[in-house]
């Protein structure tokens, strides 16, 4: 998920869930929700011991990391404000949390598990980084910050339930429908979203004894038009299979692939 989204949610569920509590909790909750991002400060470690669970969306996109990091930032955030660290605790916790579950529904797959389920895994009913999304969000955060200082009896007022339902929508909207879909394409088939609610692409992948097929649709929701953007098919033993194979290999090695 893009920042300014992942900044906005933490905001709006700040305020959404924490306006009884002072300021500085509030504050807390939206550091919180974008804290997972800044995990380039254990590319040293990746130096030292070469392993995916030290990169960009590695461990530290998981709720296992999540109860660590909330808990270590709790201590020193409760003795600075004299905060509850119990509270301070949960709340780091869920808004950090919020954020791995949003990457979750992105195209990058994360350790979310770890260390139970050791593979990494996404649902994907939008882009790791949606230019419509975060051109939306970041538009609403440029407002957030104008009422901020021009008018700060507003960022507590009833203006952000229109706004966390538009968002509370388009998820929703978006998971039902990798799910209906999903359920109705046949098999090898998958559900690719598109950059707009509306769109999405088909993927298609088989392989038999003498080739594999691959076909690439764009699919315009509630029209039955079907635009197809490639198709090949490759020849067992070919070639192309072996550039093929070598590029999964690719694939296993740069975990973003």
């Amino acid at each position: 998920m893009d920042f300014f989204t992942h900044f906005l949610m933490g905001i709006l569920l700040s305020i959404f869930t924490l306006n009884s509590f002072n300021f500085s909790v509030v504050l807390y909750g939206v550091i919180m929700a974008v804290l997972a991002d800044f995990d380039i400060i254990l590319e040293p470690l990746k130096r030292i011991k070469d392993t995916h669970l030290l990169s960009h969306k590695g461990i530290s996109h998981s709720y296992f990391f999540a109860l660590i990091v909330s808990g270590l930032t709790g201590i020193v955030f409760s003795l600075i404000t004299q905060e509850s660290f119990l509270l301070v605790w949960i709340v780091g916790f869920f808004f950090y949390s919020l954020h791995l579950t949003l990457d979750f529904l992105t195209a990058s797959k994360i350790p979310l598990l770890y260390p139970l389920y050791k593979k990494r895994i996404r649902f994907f009913i939008d882009r790791a980084i949606n230019i419509v999304l975060a051109t939306v969000s970041g538009s609403i955060i440029l407002f957030y910050f104008v009422i901020f200082f021009l008018w700060p009896s507003l960022y507590y007022s009833p203006i952000i339930y229109p706004i966390l339902g538009f968002y509370v929508l388009y998820f929703t909207y978006r998971i039902a429908t990798k799910i209906i879909l999903q359920m109705a394409f046949p098999k090898h088939t998958h559900f690719i979203p598109g950059i707009f609610p509306f769109t999405y692409l088909i993927y298609h992948n088989q392989s038999s004894d003498q080739e594999l097929t691959f076909k690439l649709t764009k699919k315009l929701q509630f029209r039955n038009k079907r635009i197809v953007l490639y198709e090949t098919k490759i020849k067992k033993g070919s070639w192309k299979e072996e550039i093929y194979n070598q590029a999964l290999q690719i694939c296993r090695k740069y975990v973003f692939f």
